[in-house]
């Protein structure tokens, strides 16, 4: 597999898991972030609302996308072995 397609693919499971837990667990983390701030603590409950819902919105999209990526990388990225056969194949003439 292309080094950048696997970087791809590892960041797309990474996000998937982030992504789906962050969607399971967020209502149950803002519920319980709104009993433990108090009645001054808006600022701190609105930015962890933000945070959790950025996560919710585009964790799992950008997955795909990456996944997407990694094939579209693995299909038109010559192998390794085919790069060296060329060279060998077509030497440039000094």
């Amino acid at each position: 597999m292309h080094p950048t397609a696997k970087r791809c693919a590892q960041w797309a499971t990474g996000l998937v898991l982030i992504g789906t837990f962050v969607v399971i667990a967020g209502p149950e983390i803002m519920s319980r972030a709104s009993y433990a701030t108090g009645a001054g603590d808006e600022v701190v409950f609105w930015f962890l609302n933000y945070v959790v819902g950025g996560l919710r919105l585009f964790a799992v999209p950008i997955a795909a996308a990456l996944v997407c990526a990694a094939v579209v990388i693995q299909v038109l990225a010559p192998t390794r072995e085919d790069a060296s056969t060329e060279d060998t194949e077509h030497p440039t003439e000094a």
